[in-house]
């Protein structure tokens, strides 16, 4: 394990039997009642004024901006909406450690870990995915899910809200052979999208990127394309999406002097590993509630 420059210096104190332990050679249970031991006597040496401290100048406990009241109508909408092939899931705000860096590609210094060996939900699309990952390995053929959720993000930068709510669906079902599957998933979730954009953000718009050219001769001759503007996408030109998307890949912008993105999507391979099935296709989607309610203009009420 190769660690920072401040991590070294600590690990040098501690020393090597110790880091040993506590990297490999305690296992889950032993390491999980060392480090409740850990926690309980911080916590017990806290004071009210260390409370405060630290609800002051923690960004990741600084609530949103969002006013709830102003949220629920969007999320109601985005409900509504939803395609009757979806089941509505209620995630736990905790998640698989190692779910950032398999799923999502993030370093595990960008999520939340616990003492428990977990993490904090960076993103409702990772769940999604392990819970339709299981549904499959239990027998189920198609896995349609969808959810809205509070996630947080362990981000350096300041200016970012460290959480937000995401409403995301993730779709795994079986490959059905000449990239049908595919086209069939990107009409489900497009055809949501589209719907959810049009009624909600007027001023937005869906920017469709494939780089399987099949796929993109196969969705344009099923209009899959039409009222979505499609960007021109190489195989080595991989833009900086929130996931790291294959084949195919979407996202919804407000144009304006500085273009704002509110949530994106794409398909993605980890139902691939956690079913152990190399022929399951999965596609996941999501919007931030958050960014979408400065662009409502009272939309979600029309």
């Amino acid at each position: 394990m190769s660690g920072t420059a401040a991590s070294t210096k600590v690990w040098r104190r501690i020393g090597v039997h110790a880091r040993e332990a506590l990297l490999r050679s305690l296992n889950s249970v032993e390491l999980r009642t060392i480090l409740a031991d850990v926690a309980r006597t911080r916590a017990s040496d806290e004071t009210y004024a260390d409370l405060i401290k630290r609800w002051r100048e923690d960004r990741l406990l600084m609530p949103s901006l969002l006013d709830p009241r102003e949220a629920i109508p969007v999320t109601a909408r985005l409900w509504e909406a939803v395609p009757r092939e979806f089941v509505g899931v209620t995630l736990s705000q905790l998640t698989s450690l190692g779910s950032g860096i398999h799923l999502g590609g993030l370093g595990q210094n960008r999520v939340v870990t616990t003492m428990r060996g977990t993490e904090v939900l960076a993103d409702p699309a990772h769940g999604l995915a392990l819970e339709a990952s299981r549904r499959r390995r239990n027998g189920h053929s198609r896995v349609h899910l969808a959810t809205h959720a509070r996630c947080t993000h362990a981000w350096d930068q300041a200016e970012e809200s460290a959480h937000e709510l995401r409403f995301s669906l993730v779709s795994s079902c079986p490959d059905g052979g000449g990239l049908s599957t595919e086209a069939d998933l990107l009409d489900l979730h497009l055809d949501y999208w589209r719907e959810i954009i049009g009624s909600l953000v007027p001023q937005g718009r869906i920017e469709l990127t494939v780089w399987d050219h099949t796929l993109a001769g196969l969705i344009e001759s099923r209009g899959t394309r039409d009222d979505v503007i499609v960007v021109a996408g190489k195989d080595d030109d991989r833009r900086p999406w929130r996931n790291p998307y294959t084949t195919a890949a979407f996202r919804f912008v407000v144009q304006g002097e500085e273009p704002v993105e509110l949530g994106d999507g794409g398909f993605v391979t980890w139902t691939q590993a956690l079913t152990r099935n190399r022929k399951d296709r999965c596609l996941v989607s999501g919007i931030s509630v958050d960014a979408v309610v400065p662009h409502t203009w009272g939309a979600a009420d029309q």
